[in-house]
């Protein structure tokens, strides 16, 4: 995982609105309110994400739009990809790797819908995801050799062809929760 500690700051920042028990419902619903618009769009998301943003504005969508997932659906499984998150899915529906197929195939102009779709489908179906892993893939979606979306669709193939128990993706959250702190 390439996240500098800025962004790893971050993604901790949107932890501290959720921590179970005390998580802030104001500040989550703020977070909701960005769901599907512009950044220039969310002023309530604003105060959440600006602080953590550099004077580079080439990615800063990705951190709106991982903030407004995040108000939707707080929980997170550490080292879990989306694709991995999206697997157990597809046996539920027909329609669900045509969903994950569209997903790998969108133009970063569009990712935000398909993303906001995807996250309401495995909040729907308890299917938490890596917060970490997300914006991390989404700050390097549109590299040459598009190395996130084999990944992904690795992970979402591979997860119901039987390759990852459940005591191993037990070891795999438990190892990856390290890492990340």
């Amino acid at each position: 995982m390439s996240l500098d500690e800025r962004q790893r700051k971050f993604i901790g920042s949107l932890f501290a609105l959720a921590r179970g028990g005390q998580e802030d419902r104001g500040a989550l619903a703020d977070l909701r309110s960005g769901l599907g618009k512009e950044p220039g769009q969310m002023a309530r998301v604003h105060k959440y994400v600006v602080p953590s943003l550099t004077e580079h504005r080439y990615n800063d969508r990705w951190y709106y739009i991982v903030a407004s997932l995040f108000g939707a659906f707080p929980k997170h499984r550490v080292g879990r990809s989306l694709g991995a998150a999206f697997a157990p899915l597809r046996p539920k529906s027909d329609s669900m790797e045509a969903r994950f197929v569209a997903l790998l195939n969108a133009h970063p102009d569009d990712l935000g819908d398909h993303l906001r779709h995807a996250v309401s489908l495995l909040k729907a179906n308890e299917q938490p995801l890596d917060w970490f892993r997300l914006l991390d893939d989404l700050l390097q979606w549109d590299h040459p050799e598009s190395h996130v979306q084999l990944r992904w669709a690795r992970d979402f193939y591979r997860s119901n062809s039987g390759g990852q128990s459940g005591d191993a993706g037990m070891t795999l959250q438990t190892q990856g929760a390290q890492d990340h702190e």
